[in-house]
């Protein structure tokens, strides 16, 4: 079994349609290498994030997805890849 080295959460704050929006994201990887993310939003329950190869995005990808407004769901993607860019 590989050691996995802790990759610190991501936290940031923006505005969607005039409304302050707190993001805490904790990335991790899975058994076939891909990096995802654990997402909660103003307190919200956590949410699944993934790159999508085909749209070349960072979306929501679990069963809960359609609790998440899509201009916030598209906003955090936003945030993420340019976070994880850097």
């Amino acid at each position: 079994m590989k050691k996995r080295t802790r990759i610190p959460a991501i936290n940031f704050a923006v505005t969607v349609n005039g409304a302050p929006v707190e993001v805490v994201a904790n990335p991790f990887v899975t058994a076939n290498d891909k990096m995802r993310f654990r997402v909660s939003y103003n307190g919200s329950p956590i949410h699944i994030f993934e790159w999508n190869e085909v749209s070349q995005t960072i979306e929501v990808i679990d069963s809960a997805s359609e609790t998440i407004p899509l201009h916030i769901e598209q906003v955090i993607g936003d945030t993420l890849l340019h976070r994880a860019a850097a």
